[in-house]
């Protein structure tokens, strides 16, 4: 699977949050659903039927991680698109990460969550949804960094 950007985003207005109860991050308000998605670890990149990567929602326990001081910085904004093997198919799951989960890193003082890959020197940082930033290596997406509204109470 690879990735492009197109330059131009549609205007989206919604918040990241994350569901410390659910342990989940999730869009408010939802005002409509993609075709399908794309998961690393358990979270979705939901997709539209052209691959492009609308928000993110799902699954993602914040219990299991790692400190980092990094944040991303220098993002440009604009639509970013999956592109896969063949066209999406409505309501199915395409797993990126198949063969290993990608760790956590969280920069508490910041607010900031990255499933991946945290290094950001040298990489092309894209906003594709509001608070919501893939880290990419050319065409390879190598990680998204999240910041929702509120971070849980994280012990340690």
């Amino acid at each position: 699977m690879r990735f492009f950007t197109q330059d131009s985003q549609q205007e989206q207005n919604f918040s990241l949050v994350y569901r410390a109860e659910d342990y989940s991050f999730d869009v408010e308000p939802l005002d409509g659903t993609g075709d399908s998605s794309i998961m690393i670890n358990d979270l979705q990149l939901e997709i539209d039927h052209e691959g492009k990567i609308m928000y993110v929602w799902g699954f993602c326990p914040l219990i299991e991680y790692q400190k980092t001081d990094q944040v991303p910085v220098e993002y440009k904004t604009c639509t970013l698109v999956a592109l896969l093997d063949k066209p999406p198919t409505l309501d199915i799951s395409y797993r990126l990460n198949e063969n290993n989960r990608w760790p956590i890193y969280i920069n508490k003082g910041k607010g900031w969550v990255c499933i991946g890959n945290p290094t950001i020197q040298g990489r092309n940082l894209i906003e594709f949804s509001p608070n919501c930033v893939a880290t990419m290596d050319r065409e390879e997406l190598i990680a998204v960094w999240l910041h929702p509204k509120d971070l849980p109470n994280l012990e340690r």
